[in-house]
């Protein structure tokens, strides 16, 4: 099946790590986002030699790495994403409340 993808992706201001958003529609119409947070220096508690040798290599490179990763199916989650997000945006601190 056919799939049209578009990304979206918000370095860290250190550029430790970024936020992916991805889009796909498929061609019979259902659309799913993927959420995640990557970077390159997760290790996953490798201690061996060889775990230590793969970690290194993959900082060098700075191949990404998924260690949060969030799935939505259709429009409806992802725009509850943005509403909630577009309020937080917006949320001010006054005096005396």
């Amino acid at each position: 099946m056919k799939e049209k993808s578009n990304m979206l992706a918000l370095p860290c201001d250190c550029k430790c790590c970024m936020l992916v958003i991805e889009k796909t529609v498929w061609e019979d119409g259902d659309i799913s986002y993927n959420i995640s947070v990557q970077d390159s220096r997760y290790d996953h508690n490798y201690n061996t030699l060889w775990g230590k040798i793969k970690r290194a290599a993959k900082v060098l490179f700075g191949k990404p790495i998924y260690y949060n990763d969030l799935h939505l199916e259709g429009e409806e989650s992802f725009h509850k994403l943005i509403k909630d997000m577009e309020s937080l945006a917006k949320l001010k601190y006054f005096e005396g409340e």
